[in-house]
Parts: structure tokens; sequence; C-alpha cells
């Protein structure tokens, strides 16, 4: 007779972590009074601000976080009052988003909100996902491109590439059905052939492709500060994407686990990693910590990674995140950045800490099972 596997509990100290996650996401787009005025005051001084729309990537690393976690919780005893609550925030949250943009999307960005809408569809079968799915798809279908191919971050503002979009691009299409103009592969691949450091292998946050008049072709005028900790946590999430969920080659496999060999090369003596790789003595920036964590636990869950290289590296991230979260509340997060090397070194609880901790938290539970 086979024995039966017993099912985890829910750590009260998860619990209310999921659930403050809920919290973010119900009131992402409530805005004060004294925040609007911030807002205004920032944008007059040409610094970037909160955007309108319901799937932008502060929303969609929560969406991450919650989706992650109803993978954990399905393995879980006691855990469907938990998994009732966060299908109803994000459900609520599509319906937000359907309302405030007549189910239109218009930023590179909102794929990151679609890698998740994809899980959720494949879980529930309902069709507002499946409509939400076309729309992301539909974008980055017809959005601009540099003479290379690779998807431009902000069409509006020049042909740059960043990391940002192109790991959350490549989230998006490596879990999507399959398409000519969906190859998230390929935008990996572009990344690395024009944005990375040929030294030291590490990525900068981004490029812009120049026309060569020395020789034929394009030169790559590389962006932003060398390995930025977000920067590569987009870089290594869609590598991982595209490796665990995608179809990918040789080239692209070796160059994931590149990625984790620095990742396990620059992981600090406490377990997190810093705002800036290679700054193991800076400060520590949970967001990025998130997004690095969750793409080595994905990677061991998914055995594209052997699970014992790194086993020690994932307990030693669950800690140090552990550490640093309070009352529910990621703290530590570095804020939003307003271009290349523009980092205004504040540290606090935002929604891409919050999302990419439980995202993280949830899938080293499940690969140590």
């Amino acid at each position: 007779m086979q024995e039966q596997i017993k099912k985890k509990a829910v750590s009260s100290e998860y619990e209310v972590l999921v659930r403050n996650t809920i919290k973010q996401l119900d009131g992402i787009m409530n805005v004060s009074l004294g925040q609007a005025l911030k807002d205004c005051v920032k944008k007059a001084m040409g610094r970037s601000v909160r955007t309108k729309d319901p799937f932008f990537w502060h929303a969609g690393m929560l969406m991450l976080g919650l989706v992650s976690a109803l993978e954990y919780l399905d393995e879980c005893e006691d855990s469907q009052i938990l998994k009732d609550e966060i299908e109803a925030s994000l459900e609520e949250h599509v319906d937000l988003w359907q309302k405030k943009t007549g189910g239109k999307v218009s930023y590179v960005d909102d794929t990151l909100a679609g890698f998740s809408l994809i899980k959720l569809y494949k879980r529930t079968g309902k069709e507002k996902y499946k409509n939400a799915i076309d729309a992301v798809e539909l974008y980055i279908k017809g959005t601009k491109r540099d003479p290379e191919g690779a998807v431009i971050y902000n069409p509006g503002r020049g042909g740059n590439i960043f990391a940002d979009g192109i790991g959350q691009v490549a989230m998006f299409m490596s879990i999507c059905d399959k398409s000519p103009l969906l190859d998230g592969g390929e935008q990996l691949g572009l990344f690395y052939k024009f944005g990375m450091d040929k030294d030291s292998g590490l990525p900068y946050h981004g490029y812009e492709l120049k026309k060569s008049e020395q020789a034929a072709g394009y030169l790559s005028d590389k962006k932003g500060i060398l390995s930025w900790g977000r920067a590569f946590g987009w870089l290594i999430m869609g590598a991982c994407a595209n490796a665990a969920y995608g179809n990918p080659d040789e080239k692209n496999l070796a160059e994931f686990k590149k990625l984790c060999e620095a990742a396990l090369k620059y992981q600090r003596k406490d377990g997190g990693w810093s705002w800036q790789l290679q700054a193991v003595d800076g400060h520590i920036d949970m967001s990025a910590t998130g997004m690095i964590a969750y793409s080595l636990a994905v990677g061991a869950q998914k055995g594209v990674l052997q699970a014992s290289s790194v086993k020690d590296a994932l307990d030693k991230a669950a800690a140090c995140m552990s550490e640093h979260i309070k009352n529910g509340d990621v703290q530590d997060a570095l804020s939003s950045c307003d271009d290349f090397a523009v980092h205004y070194q504040t540290y606090g609880s935002y929604p891409w800490g919050q999302g990419a901790v439980l995202a993280a938290l949830s899938m080293i539970k499940m690969a140590n099972k």
C-alpha cells in the first residue's frame, strides 16, 4: 500500500505575509491626497511617478507573489480559506484593470502580470483571464523593436533596451503559446549579445544600438550601472522562465546557469543580495534578493538546476528574507529607479519587494519538499 504523503502546515508568519500582500494588491491603486501631491512634485522634477495602469510591474510583482503562494498552498493542509482569499483578490484586480483600461494594454511592464494571468487561466479556466492574456499578447506583438528585434522598453523615449523589459517579456513569452513573434529565448539572446559586460559576464541595466559608420551593422551603447541588483533580477527571472517553462536551446540554458553561478558567487554572508550585485558590503535589497532567490528556487524545483547545488544558498536566502519581514511587510527594498543609473538609495516597504519575497519563499518551500 502506497504511503500517503503528509501535507504541510502553513506557518502563521507565512499566512500574515500572504494576507499583507493581498492587502497591498487590493489597495495599490488607492492614492492619498498627500501621495498625489508628492507625485505632482516628482513629475515636475522629471522623476517617475505611479501609473494608473493596474497591471504595471508594481502590481505585477504582487500578482506573481500571490500566484506563487497558490502553488505552494496547494501542497498544504487547511489552506483553502487562504487560497480563496488570494483568488478573490486577483480576480477583483483583473476586474479593476478591465474597468480602468477597457481591456487595453499599453506598457511592456504588463507582461509580468501576463505571466501570472497565464497561470491563473490554466488554474481556473476563467475567460476573463484569457481575454487579459490576449490583450498582453496583442500589445507585445505590435510594440516597437530595435533593428535586431529586441522589444524597446519605452518606445516614446527612444530605442533603449532595458533588462527589465527583456526579463518581463521573456517570462511571458516563455509560458505563452508559441508564435513567430513571441520568442522569449530570442529576446534573451539579444540581451546576452548586446547588454553584457564581456570581462565579468554580468549584465548592464540596458543598451541602445547605434549605427556603426566604420563597420556594417550596429554597435551596442551599454547603459546604466553594471549589474544593478534588480536588473540582474529581471534578467535571471526571464532566463529562469525560459529554462523552466519554455523550450530553451543549449545556449540559453547555458546562459541561465551562468547567471545562477554569478548569483551564488555574489550572495552576501547574510544570505541576501545587494542593490548592486558585486557590492556585497553595500546595502541589501530585498527586491533583488527575492527575484534572484525565486529564480534559483524555480530552477531547482523544475529540475533545471541540481537541487543540492543551490539548497544551501536558498536556505540562507530564506532565513535572510524572513529577518527582513516586519509584521507581514517586507522591508529594505530599494525604491524605484527613474532611469539608467538613477537610484535614490531609499529603502523601505514597496510592492516589488513584497511580491518578490513572497514568490521566492513560496518557491523555496516547494523546492525543499
